[in-house]
């Protein structure tokens, strides 16, 4: 492939401190994250962190041990996790917006030694859930809190204190666990995806050199107990000496004042997010000239979307990757057309491996639906002390099963149809969600759809959809049922069409399609 953008610019790294590290030591006055307009350089977040990560091992925690954080996207959250990158230690990431089972869950399976947390957040305080996570945690040896007060809690500043000014012994080991991710769990309890130290340095530097402009200030707002809030809005720009702008909580209104504010020139999210910020008066009043990229992954994009978000003048694209996948292997070229941005999720980078295959293993024909399967260096090491499920989470060859369903059209870019495990049988026809959801939003009153199987006493299962439409639009579901009709063969239009306010969202910001089936049978 011809030379990228980063090529000779981003470091190589086997860990993500390596990052901070190789950009201190050439800009060290340069701007390295900003929160509300408190900022730190390079060389001051550089500082933070060696004093961090002293603090972390004069409390014992040393190389291949768990940390759990409960935050929000904010620097402490970067100073710790940088800082456990250096001594070889592994983030686990807690959502704030967990319920307490759900917290448990992560606690209880990846068994830290040490709990961080904030004392309160928006409406919530979470004294009762470290509590809770104590109790049912005995690795946890000590807690700290990130701000505020928590009872039997260590403050942050006090627990920084304990850095003698000796530098921390440094990880040995790349390849040992950096991360722990959590998958979001439609469907049973999440599992937790290991990702080595190497691996995610490896991605960050991969999908950096293809994004990389200077100066680079990234919009960062996204969990960070997900890959795509540590790494793509994060790490990614990081590893190009760039900057981050964090806002600890997702807020349409409040976003693109502060792309205005802080030039703001990557910007990632999930498509609905964008939805959301693009429909406020404040996205048309807002100076968002300085946009450089523009990308989006998880989800769809409507094709209507698509043209307000090339208004700015933006590059575009969709990045194709999963958690177990750590790196993004597919994007869309940069002259793509609308209608290719908003269905499909471009080509295979060609650094990566990726393929399609049958049931099989089979290679299958352009046009016919495979799995994308995926081998390169930064894939998950496996799921966290499941080994059956690691062992089938892979083929025979090394190749990550991803369950995605997908075609490869005549031009090389691929479009997804689906998920394996949502594919269903309708009168003995295979029935693909993604590809009726597609002619669906087809339609030009369609914002979004959704398409989910429920049982039929006569077609075995057959699809529900649901769809939301453009504000002050008048489409009915008789009309939507027709306009599918059209564009799809019988077996494929939907037996069932409601029409919705909103999709309902995982908190990834994915549609929470186990949420539509039990709406759909419930109806």
């Amino acid at each position: 492939m011809p030379d990228l953008p980063g090529d000779g610019i981003v470091p190589a790294a086997e860990r993500a401190a390596d990052l901070l590290r190789h950009w201190a030591a050439r800009r060290p006055d340069a701007p390295f994250d900003d929160l509300g307009g408190t900022r730190r350089t390079y060389g001051e977040a550089a500082a933070d962190v060696a004093r961090c990560a002293a603090a972390l091992s004069a409390s014992g925690v040393g190389e291949g041990d768990r940390v759990a954080v409960l935050t929000t996207p904010r620097p402490e959250f970067l100073t710790v996790f940088l800082a456990l990158s250096e001594i070889g230690a592994t983030w686990v990431g807690l959502n704030p917006r967990y319920t307490r089972d759900e917290l448990l869950h992560a606690v209880t399976d990846s068994e830290p030694v040490l709990l961080m947390a904030l004392a309160e957040h928006g409406k919530r305080a979470y004294a009762g859930d470290v509590a809770a996570l104590r109790d049912a945690a005995p690795s946890i040896r000590e807690t700290v809190a990130l701000t505020g007060d928590l009872p039997g809690a260590v403050p942050f500043a006090a627990f920084l204190g304990r850095s003698d000014g000796a530098p921390a012994p440094a990880g040995t080991d790349p390849d040992g666990p950096a991360l722990i991710i959590y998958t979001s769990g439609t469907t049973g309890r999440p599992k937790g995806a290991v990702i080595g130290h190497r691996a995610f340095a490896e991605g960050c530097r991969l999908q950096a050199a293809r994004q990389y402009h200077a100066p680079a200030v990234a919009l960062a707002n996204l969990p960070v107990n997900h890959v795509g809030g540590v790494m793509d809005v994060v790490c990614v720009p990081i590893a190009m000496g760039g900057a981050v702008c964090f806002m600890e909580d997702f807020d349409p209104a409040a976003i693109p004042a502060e792309i205005e504010r802080a030039g703001v020139t990557l910007w990632g999210q999930i498509p609905t997010m964008f939805q959301l910020v693009v429909a406020r008066p404040e996205f048309a009043a807002a100076d968002t000239s300085s946009l450089r990229h523009i990308g989006w992954g998880g989800a769809p994009m409507p094709r209507d979307l698509v043209a307000r978000l090339r208004a700015t003048g933006a590059r575009l694209s969709t990045v194709y990757g999963l958690t177990e996948s750590c790196v993004s292997v597919a994007y869309n070229d940069p002259d793509a057309d609308d209608e290719t941005l908003a269905t499909t999720i471009g080509r295979p980078d060609p650094r990566l491996e990726l393929r399609l295959a049958g049931p099989a293993g089979e290679p299958v024909p352009q046009g016919t639906p495979g799995e994308i399967q995926l081998r390169n260096p930064c894939l998950m090491s496996g799921y966290l002390g499941m080994p059956d499920a690691t062992a089938e989470a892979f083929t025979a060859d090394g190749f990550l099963r991803t369950g995605d369903l997908a075609v490869e059209r005549p031009d090389g870019n691929i479009t997804l149809v689906g998920r394996l495990k949502e594919m269903f049988k309708s009168g003995g026809y295979n029935v693909y969600p993604r590809e009726v959801e597609l002619a669906l939003e087809e339609h030009p009153d369609v914002v979004a759809a959704a398409v989910v199987p429920v049982p039929d006493p006569v077609f075995h299962e057959v699809g529900a959809a649901f769809a939301v439409v453009r504000p002050g639009g008048d489409l009915t579901a008789d009309a939507l049922t027709a306009h599918a009709r059209a564009h799809l063969a019988n077996y494929k239009v939907p037996k069932r069409v409601e029409i919705i306010a909103e999709l309902p969202l995982l908190p990834t910001g994915k549609i929470d399609k186990a949420a539509l089936r039990d709406r759909a049978v419930s109806h």
